[in-house]
């Protein structure tokens, strides 16, 4: 039994290492602010290279806006499977995403920028969403 459990959990490790930039792990300490304005209601996931996934169960739709370090284009996530409250996975390692609607005049920049312990952007609406992560 204690060697079939040990197969089981190097086998689940491995899968975790393998798939770590797909698998997004909710961060319970961290923080979204909206033009300096603390959120509430909305999860932040962040996966092995400090990609971010924001979740929030808005009515009537539901809002995923995923940002990612190699395009730094905040986008929603076209393929997304999550076990609620605890991990999100996508599609790959470089998920696909359908780019924010920008609704301002001119071009959209989302000026993203991220760090550690930080991630901000621009949002549609020209609000800045700043992620203080722990």
């Amino acid at each position: 039994m204690k060697t079939i459990l040990t197969l089981l959990l190097v086998l689940f490790l491995a899968v975790l290492i393998y798939n770590r930039q797909r698998i997004y792990l909710r961060d319970p300490l961290a923080t979204v602010y909206r033009n300096e304005v603390q959120q509430t209601g909305v999860e932040v996931f962040i996966n092995y290279s400090s990609d971010v996934l924001l979740q929030q169960d808005a009515e009537p739709a539901p809002l995923s806006i995923l940002v990612q370090q190699w395009n730094r284009k905040p986008g929603t996530p076209t393929t997304l499977t999550c076990l609620r409250w605890i991990a999100c996975m996508t599609d790959s390692d470089q998920a696909s995403a359908i780019p924010l609607a920008w609704t301002g005049k001119g071009k959209y920049d989302p000026k993203v920028l991220m760090t550690t312990r930080e991630v901000s952007f621009i949002d549609t609406d020209a609000s800045t969403v700043r992620i203080e992560l722990r």
